[in-house]
């Protein structure tokens, strides 16, 4: 009896330890305010996705870095380190730490956009001109729970900016189906054959 009430015990001290050193990334939609702001974001093609982690004391005083990765017949096309605070001197995570991802694509261009509380960053890349404007959409990448399992020291990806699966009859739906979590590229396009997306990461360090 004793020797299950200190396994139990050691099972619920070890389970507390974990949940307490667990880092969670929340990812959330940024819905539109009013009907006006949803028309306009509507007609502008234009997705917003914002973030935060839960316990912002798990990560204080750390710096980060944002990295786009682009993909090209699902191979590695091209890779931007867009923000190092290390290297640019740039604010470490804080008390008031969030940020809102911004992507939209308009005349054969794909626009993405960080905003904080205090800076922004915005890039631009190329886009295959099969695709027609408005096509890619901004998805998030936490399987419907809102949450991404974050570790510190690695690319961890957080957002998908993609064109839906090629199955006309799937409509919107097709943007599901091929952002249910994390990205494995090489099976990913095995099934979607998907000739250009990009992948978000964070890394904290």
């Amino acid at each position: 009896m004793k020797r299950i009430l200190l396994i139990t015990s050691l099972f619920l001290i070890s389970t507390n330890i974990y949940s307490q050193n667990k880092i969670l990334l929340i990812s959330e939609y940024n819905n539109s305010q009013t009907k006006e702001e949803f028309e306009n974001d509507l007609f502008s093609g234009i997705n917003k996705l914002k973030f935060h982690f839960e316990d912002i004391d798990t990560v204080i005083n750390k710096d980060y870095k944002l990295i786009i990765k682009e993909y090209k017949n699902g191979k590695l096309h091209s890779e931007k380190q867009v923000i190092n605070t290390k290297e640019e001197g740039l604010p470490k995570i804080d008390k008031d730490f969030k940020f809102t991802l911004i992507a939209q694509q308009v005349l054969d261009n794909e626009k993405i956009g960080f905003f904080f509380n205090n800076f922004m960053n915005k890039q631009i890349f190329k886009v295959n001109k099969d695709f027609p404007d408005g096509t890619f959409d901004l998805r998030d990448l936490t399987g419907n729970t809102s949450r991404i399992d974050f570790e510190i020291g690695k690319e961890i990806q957080i957002a998908l900016i993609t064109p839906p699966n090629s199955n006309p009859k799937a409509g919107n739906l097709g943007y599901c189906e091929v952002s249910k979590g994390n990205i494995d590229v090489n099976s990913w396009y095995a099934k979607y054959k998907i000739p250009q997306f990009f992948l978000i990461y964070l890394q904290v360090e």
